[in-house]
């Protein structure tokens, strides 16, 4: 038998109990919740050019945990080149991009609000070789170079290269894009071209198949801003914790590779598929002597990236070092002295 009057207390009783038991859960789904929005928040995605052994700082800090240590959760996000990754950047897909400096210059002049917080490589990382006949840098003087494509920062960094032997690269260089350092290196010993540039690991390659190194640039202390990592302006307002703990990551990263060579080298390997040691290592070497401890821009390295870019785009000649680079964030955290301790 069914009691009407029992049936209708039933329902109300499971809705009070429901009410309590919501009561009960929802201060712990609320707090649940905040903690997912803030780990969604330190989230940061990074673009990068491409894999390379100039990229070794940002191989280091994501995977000994430096950037996890300061609570970021963190992907590197490979891209085709630095212009790709400005691009990514600017329609938010990316919030830092690990782009070469000139990639970031021609978006800031073509209109871009973003501004490099950091330029951890402040050297062409490139050296000068040429064919076994030729073996110092007078005999070189009217010949034929190899660069990846005109324009590109292996064009810039031979043209500069060559004005700081003395040569003119308008007028007693013939400057050939010919591709990428396997096919720079055919034209080289096939005689189409008598000198190119290239980056570690390819420079023991180099010596092994008997060409001439002419120049170091490193070596030579040529100065450029060649490697920063760019951010929108308006992130850098927004998201200030975040820039500031991306940094203390990234500069922890960069004195592990100073202090950690074993380290170092394995994430090289595992970043670029190579086994071989002594490409490793040639690759390490080089770029050990790069990497600034406290890795800022300055106007000598800004404004010498300018005046090459200038003279292909005169839109360049109307800005200044200062108008490309926001360095109050590391300023921050060297003030605190961090930075020193790490190398104590």
């Amino acid at each position: 038998m069914i009691f009407l009057g029992e049936h209708s207390k039933k329902p109300k009783m499971m809705r009070t109990k429901m009410k309590r038991m919501l009561q009960m859960l929802l201060p712990a789904v609320l707090v649940t919740g905040l903690s997912i929005s803030s780990a969604m928040a330190k989230t940061v995605r990074i673009g990068i050019p491409g894999i390379s052994g100039t990229l070794l700082p940002l191989y280091v800090t994501q995977d000994a945990g430096f950037f996890g240590k300061h609570g970021l959760e963190t992907e590197l996000i490979t891209m085709r080149s630095g212009s790709v990754a400005i691009q990514s950047l600017l329609a938010r897909e990316i919030q830092f991009s690990a782009s070469g400096t000139s990639s970031g210059v021609d978006a800031k002049v073509a209109g871009a609000d973003i501004v490099a917080i950091t330029e951890y490589i402040n050297t062409l990382p490139y050296a000068l070789v040429a064919s076994e006949r030729i073996r110092n840098a007078e005999q070189l003087r009217g010949r034929r170079f190899a660069v990846s494509r005109l324009g590109a920062i292996s064009d810039i960094a031979l043209r500069l290269a060559l004005r700081n032997l003395g040569i003119d690269p308008s007028k007693e260089a013939v400057i050939l894009g010919i591709g990428d350092a396997a096919s720079r290196f055919s034209a080289l010993r096939a005689g189409t071209v008598d000198a190119t540039v290239i980056s570690p690991p390819d420079t023991l390659l180099a010596r092994k198949l008997g060409f001439n190194l002419i120049a170091s640039f490193p070596e030579a202390k040529l100065r450029f801003a060649y490697g920063s990592i760019f951010i929108t302006t308006d992130f850098g307002r927004k998201s200030r914790e975040m820039v500031l703990n991306f940094l203390k990551g990234f500069v922890e990263g960069i004195a592990y590779i100073h202090k950690n060579k074993e380290g170092s080298l394995r994430i090289l390997s595992k970043w670029t598929r190579n086994q071989d040691r002594e490409a490793l290592e040639e690759t390490y070497n080089f770029f050990l002597n790069i990497y600034p401890k406290k890795p800022y821009s300055t106007d000598e390295t800004m404004q010498a990236l300018l005046e090459v870019m200038g003279e292909r785009n005169s839109e360049v000649k109307k800005f200044k070092p200062s108008d490309f680079n926001d360095m109050q964030f590391l300023r921050e955290i060297d003030k605190t002295g961090s930075i020193d301790r790490l190398y104590r």
